[in-house]
């Protein structure tokens, strides 16, 4: 009984969440308040507080979820039957290259990054550290690259993504940088012949 009632919850605080995400991508951050919340996920104010204390409680659980599912996406794309050029491709472009792409649409996108990072740094350095010890596993396992080439390929491609939307490039020019950084590090870790 307490594990359906459990469930039950959870899956209210999922549709709490995914009805969240666009009304904070519509409105800004500053302008969503707790009632556009409530009805948007179509119960009362009231209730609303029964599953987050305010606002900056349930952004930073929407931000979480999207966290999370961009990195399981970019994990996944590791394991597509292609060469580590379009497999780096697909990691860069899940990881990174879409959550750009989704807050360059909306016109508080510059809002919403600024209380991002006030509210979800933490989150977003575990979400990409799993990201980063996702690769590296992959690159020595899979791709049976030497340790220190993985670390310093990890490395070059977890920090290079910041740099490379520094200019606040179009989401074409970014996603092609994305993928000029995959084809470089796929590079990299190729056997020297």
């Amino acid at each position: 009984m307490a594990e359906a009632s459990s469930t039950k919850r959870q899956e209210r605080i999922d549709h709490i969440l995914r009805s969240a995400i666009p009304v904070f991508a519509q409105n800004g951050y500053r302008r969503t308040s707790m009632q556009l919340l409530a009805e948007a996920s179509g119960i009362s104010r009231p209730a609303l507080y029964q599953y987050f204390a305010d606002r900056s409680e349930l952004f930073l659980s929407a931000f979480q979820l999207l966290l999370d599912e961009n990195t399981d996406a970019a994990l996944n794309a590791l394991v597509v039957n292609r060469s580590l050029e379009s497999q780096l491709d697909g990691y860069l472009q899940r990881l990174v290259g879409d959550p750009y792409a989704t807050l360059s649409s909306s016109k508080f996108g510059d809002e919403l990054m600024e209380v991002k990072g006030e509210l979800g740094c933490a989150a977003v350095m575990t979400a990409m550290g799993r990201a980063a010890q996702g690769l590296h596993t992959h690159l020595l396992k899979i791709h049976k690259v030497d340790a220190e080439t993985a670390g310093r390929a990890v490395d070059i491609v977890t920090l290079s993504v910041s740099g490379l939307k520094q200019d606040r490039p179009s989401v074409k020019m970014f996603r092609e940088r994305l993928t000029f950084l995959a084809q470089s590090t796929a590079l990299s870790c190729a056997p020297a012949l």
